[in-house]
């Protein structure tokens, strides 16, 4: 009797340690990240930015936007070729993507769980700034998608040197975005907490990215 028991309680103990990790697989994603590239030739050194799908059935905070279910955010970092100034920008490529050719966009992707999207979203507010070398299109993105933990990209300066490692991870193309309504493109003010979103002007998304 004492045998029997023994082995069923061993057999519940092997279901149940069965049953965990397929359970945590299942439910853990909420958003989907890409790290993309798009060089349309010189003279242009290219751009890359970030984008992401809220995969879950509510609003998810990213950054400083609110991302209703079954939209997408881009993500980018500009200097000079804005007009609303440089810094942190929502939207721009999504909205820009909608409106001139994308031919060359190169991307990697990588599932995101909530607190995972919470690490992304820190590092998107964290700084609010567009230098040449240190704090580019490509620091801020490959810092945004590394705060995912998707595969490692190394920060080097250049965008070209972005794609090259996006291709080394499996490059995925182009990436379908989302088409944001023309008051759903924002430019950062601040940092951090204090990050806040106002509305780009028509300069800002006359023309293509990258």
């Amino acid at each position: 009797m004492k045998k029997r028991v023994f082995s069923l309680l061993l057999v519940f103990a092997l279901l149940l340690c069965c049953a965990v990790p397929v359970f945590a697989a299942g439910g853990g994603t909420v958003a989907r990240m890409y790290l993309c590239h798009r060089w349309s030739g010189a003279p242009s050194l290219g751009h890359v930015w970030v984008y992401i799908e809220n995969l879950s059935d509510r609003t998810l905070r990213v950054g400083a936007y609110d991302l209703p279910a079954g939209q997408g955010v881009s993500l980018g970092n500009f200097g000079l070729t804005r007009a609303d100034g440089n810094g942190t920008y929502y939207n721009v490529e999504a909205y820009c993507a909608a409106r001139f050719p994308t031919s060359g966009t190169r991307s990697i992707r990588t599932d995101l769980s909530e607190s995972e999207l919470n690490k992304v979203s820190s590092a998107v507010t964290r700084t609010n700034l567009w230098l040449p070398v240190g704090s580019n299109c490509a620091d801020f993105a490959v810092r945004v998608w590394n705060a995912g933990g998707g595969a490692f990209i190394m920060p080097l300066i250049f965008p070209v040197f972005i794609k090259w490692q996006i291709n080394a991870h499996g490059n995925r193309g182009n990436v379908n975005m989302y088409n944001p309504p023309r008051d759903r493109v924002y430019k950062q003010s601040g940092s951090g907490a204090g990050a806040s979103l106002r509305v780009c002007s028509d300069g800002t998304v006359s023309k293509q990215i990258g």
